[in-house]
């Protein structure tokens, strides 16, 4: 069963809405006070890097989903400004077993990085990983620009997909070229990996399909990110498999 909700995302237009089908079934999750639980919607969007990082690292979660979905009813922002103090935004959200509680999408994702080993230590490696996030933060932002059901025009549309994404895929390549491993910082998986990754094909080559043809590098780059134990069974569970995920439809394709 599907069940309609209206979105509004701090990306879209303010005065703008979307309806958009979200599985009845991903909607609410019951509580489990005994492992640490992800707080946001039923759907990839800005949680989407955070659950995959968990993943690669082995630190288990379960996802926690507002009743009624999108957008949060009063209680739902209520109990989200309880637990994560801000009174702005609080999700995506991470609330640890041991009480720990981190908010901020990019906030968020560090600290699981810091928590399960997907950090570099070196300096110099530490400011890639910073500019490699913000890279992957601007193609998103350019993604969601691209939304029609957020208000993008056909124009926009257009330029995104022969303009917009072939620029970021190339700057992306070229950094992974440059890189001494097979990953973006060296031989191992960082959180600058699944970062890219996120962007590359969540807001990218999913509603795009085929734009990584020619970007050759990239493309075997996300076979070997998808590849990795923690990601690889996690992409193939049920809890992923709920979640609404961004396709050509939102480029009204």
């Amino acid at each position: 069963m599907w069940l309609c909700v209206i979105i509004n995302h701090q990306h879209a237009p303010t005065n703008q809405a979307s309806s958009i089908a979200i599985p009845a079934a991903a909607q609410h999750s019951q509580p489990n006070t005994m492992t640490n639980k992800f707080h946001y919607y039923a759907a990839t969007g800005r949680g989407h890097a955070i659950r995959l990082a968990l993943s690669a690292a082995n630190i288990p979660f379960e996802d926690e989903y507002p009743e009624g979905g999108f957008p949060p009813t009063a209680e739902a922002k209520d109990l989200w400004r309880s637990i994560g103090k801000n009174t702005t935004t609080n999700i995506p959200m991470l609330q640890m077993a041991d009480g720990r509680v981190f908010t901020q999408s990019s906030a968020v994702l560090r600290a699981v990085a810091r928590i399960g080993g997907l950090m570099p230590t070196d300096e110099g490696e530490l400011y890639m990983t910073d500019k490699l996030l913000a890279d992957a933060e601007d193609l998103r932002g350019e993604g969601y620009k691209s939304f029609v059901a957020w208000g993008a025009t056909e124009e926009a549309v257009e330029a995104f997909i022969n303009k917009v994404l072939p620029l970021h895929f190339g700057n992306l390549e070229r950094q992974l070229k440059e890189s001494t491993g097979d990953y973006f910082i060296g031989d191992s998986l960082t959180i600058a990996d699944i970062a890219c990754y996120d962007a590359i094909t969540n807001f990218g080559s999913n509603r795009v399909i085929g734009s990584l043809d020619g970007f050759e590098t990239l493309k075997a780059w996300v076979d070997k990110v998808e590849s990795n134990e923690g990601i690889k069974n996690y992409m193939s569970s049920e809890s992923f498999a709920g979640l609404w995920k961004f396709g050509p439809d939102t480029l009204g394709k």
